[in-house]
């Protein structure tokens, strides 16, 4: 794909990360073959794969690689296109929960001249200042996972978040019955689409229905350690309280924990469906847990980005079902 040409300010940097990236690893030399002499085998000229072909070059923006579910959706964005696309040269990027570290490392992947982002934003409004930097290098952008406030990029790869609440709303409900009952929310970093998201699919249920008490609502920045400490505290505090909701699995593990240390037996339901959280299903410990699908989300933007880079026309959205997970279902996702 043809790029704008950048500021003359950035070409030695351009310069200097061209070299170091190079080409692509060889396969090693096949016996030539008869007639032709090991002169007649060429290498890939400079920006050609193996087979001849343009390289196209991906650069992966990930808001974080600590999480577990992103983490997963990371390696599986790196493990689809290794196996998938011998043409592709993928640049990954650890945010670190951190909005100027993912801007910073945009900035990077522009000065490799990519031919394409996946952005997984950390930060809904801070992360829409990638597209500014990436359209004045004439960069295309596909947001994976998560989505920022701006609506000007390509694609989105991804789940409809409200629809997580909704299920997970919905699920304790029915749990708790038509009597009711008093219930907490540990909701992830704010800002975040799904955060924002997710809590409006549980405002759209159990939120909106007076039978349920919400106790209290607070953010466990979507870690496992906080929502413990958090889930401690509400049991201390709160003795009627028959459910924790939990934005992700990370903080309902947490949760999970401290219920259990307490001995006290809450239904408990997250979001992604992590291997700890299947587990915990399959184990009659968790009450359920929402699928978050990271391969088909990783498999489906790596081919949206390749579509994109190869001037095809792609969908504006591309949506993966959140699915809901009890111990009546819980084998068919067990691996």
């Amino acid at each position: 794909m043809k790029k704008k040409v950048l500021a003359a300010i950035m070409t030695g940097a351009m310069l200097l990360s061209l070299a170091a990236c190079g080409a692509k690893e060889q396969a090693p030399a096949e016996t030539p073959e008869q007639g032709k002499t090991a002169e007649d085998t060429q290498a890939p000229a400079e920006g050609e794969n193996a087979s001849g072909g343009e390289t196209i070059k991906i650069g992966v923006l990930m808001k974080t690689m600590s999480d577990t579910y992103s983490n997963k959706l990371g390696e599986a964005i790196q493990a689809y296109a290794a196996e998938t696309y011998s043409e592709v040269e993928l640049y990954l990027m650890d945010g670190q929960a951190d909005v100027a570290k993912q801007i910073s490392q945009a900035e990077d992947l522009i000065a490799k001249q990519v031919d394409v982002i996946i952005l997984n934003p950390q930060d809904a409004d801070g992360s829409a200042q990638v597209l500014d930097l990436a359209a004045d290098a004439d960069i295309p952008v596909i947001e994976v996972n998560t989505e920022t406030t701006r609506k000007d990029y390509v694609s989105f790869v991804g789940s409809d978040d409200r629809q997580a609440g909704e299920i997970m709303g919905n699920f304790v409900m029915e749990q708790l019955g038509e009597e009711g009952g008093q219930y907490a929310i540990l909701e992830g970093e704010m800002g975040q689409s799904a955060q924002l998201l997710r809590y409006e699919g549980l405002e759209n249920t159990i939120l909106a229905n007076d039978a349920f008490d919400c106790a209290a609502t607070l953010s466990a920045n979507w870690s496992r350690d906080e929502a413990m400490a958090t889930t401690e505290d509400w049991l201390g505090k709160y003795a009627d309280l028959k459910a924790i909701i939990c934005e992700n699995d990370d903080m309902s593990m947490g949760a999970l924990q401290a219920a259990e240390s307490q001995s006290r037996e809450l239904v408990i339901i997250g979001t992604d469906a992590i291997p700890d959280a299947l587990k915990a299903v399959k184990d009659g410990r968790l009450s359920g847990t929402v699928l978050q699908d990271a391969d088909t989300q990783a498999s489906t933007s790596v081919d949206v980005a390749v579509k994109v880079a190869n001037g095809e026309t792609v969908e504006a959205r591309y949506d993966v079902p959140f699915q809901l997970i009890t111990i009546d279902n819980v084998d068919e996702f067990m691996k």
